[in-house]
């Protein structure tokens, strides 16, 4: 390709790039390289010079962190119109309700969600790889502190994660190897245990390499430092640290095992240090759970652009927006039967919120409720809580074309509408 066609190529590369950031979508790869809305159309070998482009490409708008790369030149993201509506509106949301309530909906219910509703955290990032268990048993294993089987140690483990980290202590080196320990406790293959303070072996994740062996060590100081950096930062890095932490992990891939559970555990980690628990979406976990395959995806994205982040940023920022939605229709249900002396308990409170989540799917039948409730209940025990809900006038029914009673969610009861 002669110079005239490369400055021809830089400009058209340019023009998506600012095309990307100012819009209300930042293009995947696929939206240029295959999807006709946009008029792209890039070939594949474009589309490697183009992420190379954006890779280099200068702007008051992009943000290289200090972060070491073993498999790019450098780790940074965008401050597209995207990301920055997404943390905009979360702001906006916890700031509502500081003014209108002085509270806002995790600090008021953090005691449930973090303590009490640990179970429903603990069961989202055990979903994610494949664990499954109920929210009662995860009570019980806690409660009980004895386990019987390997996912039981896991849940019983992950509390003690958990504790450790509200305890405050420093992220270093010494304490996610501590943090690691209890989380994999009794839980790992033989061949998986560590020797040190990470794998010794290479790995490959979803058709991903990890880091190379010799670089971990590197890599995993540079994030120690800029976390520790930017711990006090302004209203827009105190949400994406916890998130840049996250993905970094999952991106090295310390460990042979647990990587994903771990990434997850210090993204709460971060965010108890930072002082802002009652504010960050303590619930991620439990979001990323109803919505896997994008999560997948999210992080695919990210490391097919050469380390882009603001992927994976815009993925957990909007994530995180759903569910405190989410949270502040269950707060505001209650808030209404209370009027009339009615109530839910936490469990039922927890259905619910399966319920509104999962409300696009439309109407369901107790089949429906216990799976995506994720129980091992019968018909009755599952009609039993449908029909209370029904009494509420939390949802409504009618019986199908098979005469068999089916639900759906009563939108009157909806106050804050979900995107």
């Amino acid at each position: 390709m002669n110079q005239r066609m490369d400055d021809s190529m830089g400009s058209k590369y340019e023009d998506i790039i600012l095309s990307a950031l100012g819009g209300n979508h930042y293009y995947t790869n696929e939206d240029i390289r295959m999807n006709k809305k946009y008029d792209f159309l890039l070939t594949n070998s474009e589309l490697n010079e183009y992420l190379r482009f954006k890779e280099d490409y200068l702007s008051e708008y992009k943000c290289d962190l200090p972060l070491k790369s073993f498999n790019s030149k450098k780790i940074f993201y965008y401050q597209a119109l995207e990301l920055l509506y997404s943390v905009r509106d979360y702001t906006d949301f916890f700031l509502n309700d500081l003014q209108i309530k002085n509270s806002t909906i995790v600090s008021e219910n953090y005691n449930e969600m973090i303590l009490s509703r640990l179970s429903s955290e603990l069961e989202g990032s055990l979903e994610i790889e494949g664990v499954n268990t109920t929210r009662k048993k995860i009570l019980e294993i806690m409660e009980s502190e004895k386990v019987k089987d390997t996912n039981e140690q896991i849940i019983f483990n992950m509390f003690q994660g958990y504790k450790f980290i509200s305890s405050k202590p420093k992220f270093d080196k010494e304490n996610l190897l501590k943090l690691y320990k209890l989380l994999s406790y009794n839980s790992l293959k033989k061949e998986d245990e560590l020797k040190g303070y990470y794998r010794e072996a290479m790995v490959v994740i979803g058709g991903h390499d990890g880091c190379d062996v010799d670089k971990i060590d590197e890599c995993m100081n540079s994030l120690f430092d800029y976390v520790n950096n930017h711990l006090n930062d302004n209203p827009m890095q105190f949400m994406l640290l916890p998130f840049i932490a996250h993905y970094y992990i999952l991106y090295i891939h310390p460990y042979m095992d647990f990587n994903g559970r771990t990434a997850r555990m210090v993204s709460l980690w971060i965010s108890i240090l930072m002082e802002k628990v009652a504010i960050l979406p303590a619930y991620i976990s439990e979001a990323i759970n109803d919505d896997k395959n994008n999560y997948y995806k999210a992080i695919d994205d990210t490391r097919n652009s050469h380390n882009d982040l603001t992927y994976f940023l815009i993925y957990l920022c909007k994530l995180s927006n759903q569910y405190y939605l989410i949270y502040k229709n269950v707060t505001a249900i209650r808030e209404t039967l209370a009027l009339s002396g009615e109530s839910i308990t936490s469990t039922e409170a927890h259905y619910l919120k399966r319920i509104i989540v999962n409300k696009k799917k439309g109407w369901f039948n107790y089949k429906g409720f216990i799976e995506f409730c994720n129980l091992n209940i019968t018909k009755q025990g599952a009609l039993k809580i449908l029909n209370n809900f029904l009494n509420l006038k939390i949802l409504t029914s009618k019986l199908n074309s098979r005469k068999e009673k089916i639900f759906i969610l009563n939108e009157n009861m909806i106050k804050y509408e979900l995107n």
